[in-house]
């Protein structure tokens, strides 16, 4: 059905803001952050006022004159009615001082029409039942969210008031980050800073979904926060496992084949009743369904019913995107960016794990660099911190630093490299402090 005489529109108020750039030459610059052309339902008004922010960018004014000379130089004034045009639209308008207002309403009316052609999308996209219902959800979810955000300005902030911001800062001695418990490690790196991308990379079966359990569990438990949990590697029940044995202390192997002693039970039972207590949110799509829009899906879902996210984990980062992709380096390298994009936008530390190459293995000094990452692709670039983890006992029974992990940061975008000890526990997850 042809619903295009429906749309809404606002005709009058698009003809006063064209009228007003016309005869005020300082009146586009109340208007240049707050419209684009699309916003015009009529093409001929797209044009004019492509015309005019045009005009305006390179620095030359935008009135009648100058307008029609560039309409008239780029073969369009023809287009939009001529000369003619210009002048009804001129006639019309009396002043420019309720511009702003008039701008309000044109993008209004224009967030409605864009609302009204996700819904007929949404509607087609429903009836492809060869695509997959969450995909096509997280899709329109973004698309309808989407239309609340596109028309914001630029910001900008004057130094003043960042120096303000940054002295009242320093006044409180608030810490950047939230601290992870590990005490050596909250020296080195100052805690899980908002906004960040944090990397924490290892071999298989060094510790990694250990250390985010531990990460989980503290910002739970000591702040509170929600913390939302990707597991694209482990099923729900496998990683509640493990929260359960970390927290109660008891052997994780039995725990997940079921095999629990008389005097583990009350134990158990305690860590339960802890963990009921947090706010601690299990996502296990797997990683070929798991997409960055989803993640964000999950996140604003998370938002509305649990409050902002005080950490994000995603386990592992290689998991996602397409596996047999002709260039994976730079698709995970793509996927490692959306994930820095998700912490901006959601103001949340973000984890991601990730997997060491077994080409580590082959040399003497087996504790990894950033160059060992699987599938490296830009995952460096865009982390702002990089923590690799290594345990000498793991490749030599004999080892003087038996039953210890080494936090090694690699990168540090606000801080210095260096390594971190702590005691660790592979049989129950658990990891404890070494200095006090």
């Amino acid at each position: 059905m042809n619903t295009s005489h429906l749309m809404p529109t606002s005709i009058e108020a698009e003809e006063a803001i064209l009228g007003g750039i016309l005869i005020d030459p300082t009146a586009i610059s109340r208007v240049a952050d707050l419209l684009k052309p699309e916003y015009f339902a009529i093409a001929a008004h797209q044009r004019i006022f492509s015309a005019a922010m045009t005009l305006f960018t390179q620095g030359h004014s935008a009135d009648l004159m100058t307008v029609t000379n560039w309409l008239t130089d780029h073969d369009q004034l023809d287009g939009i009615g001529g000369l003619t045009k210009l002048a009804q639209l001129v006639d019309r308008t009396v002043s420019a001082t309720n511009i702003d207002q008039y701008a309000g309403l044109v993008e209004e009316k224009y967030r409605r029409r864009k609302l009204i052609e996700i819904g007929n999308n949404i509607v087609t996209a429903g009836h492809q039942t060869h695509r997959d219902l969450e995909e096509i959800i997280a899709e329109a979810e973004t698309e309808v969210l989407g239309i609340g955000s596109h028309t914001k300005p630029q910001e900008f902030s004057m130094l003043g008031d960042c120096l303000s911001a940054a002295w009242a800062s320093l006044e409180t001695g608030t810490p950047p980050g939230y601290f992870t418990g590990l005490h050596d490690l909250d020296e080195l790196i100052g805690g899980l800073v908002r906004k960040d991308l944090i990397v924490v990379a290892a071999r298989a079966s060094m510790g990694k979904t250990w250390f985010a359990i531990h990460l989980a569990l503290q910002i739970a438990k000591k702040y509170g926060l929600p913390v939302v949990f990707f597991s694209a590697e482990m099923s729900k029940e496998s990683l509640t496992k493990r929260l359960l044995a970390q927290v109660a202390g008891v052997n994780s192997q039995r725990v997940m084949w079921n095999k629990i002693y008389e005097d583990e039970w009350e134990k158990l039972s305690q860590a339960v009743g802890e963990l009921l207590e947090l706010p601690v949110i299990i996502d296990d799509t797997p990683g070929t369904s798991l997409t960055p829009a989803s993640m964000r899906s999950v996140l604003r879902r998370v938002e509305r019913e649990h409050g902002s996210p005080g950490l994000v984990i995603l386990d592992y980062l290689q998991l996602l995107g397409e596996r047999n992709a002709g260039n994976r380096a730079q698709d995970v390298g793509a996927i490692a960016g959306h994930c820095k994009a998700i912490a901006k936008d959601f103001d949340v530390p973000f984890v991601a794990l990730a997997q060491i190459n077994r080409g580590v293995e082959a040399r003497n000094d087996k504790r990894p660099l950033m160059s060992d990452l699987k599938d490296s692709g830009d995952i460096e670039q865009d982390a702002d911190l990089a923590i690799c983890l290594y345990r000498d006992d793991y490749y030599n029974p004999e080892s003087t630093e038996r039953d210890k992990i080494e936090l090694i940061v690699r990168k540090q975008r606000n801080g210095s490299l260096g390594t971190a000890k702590c005691w660790f526990n592979p049989e129950k997850g658990t990891f404890r402090n070494i200095s006090k």
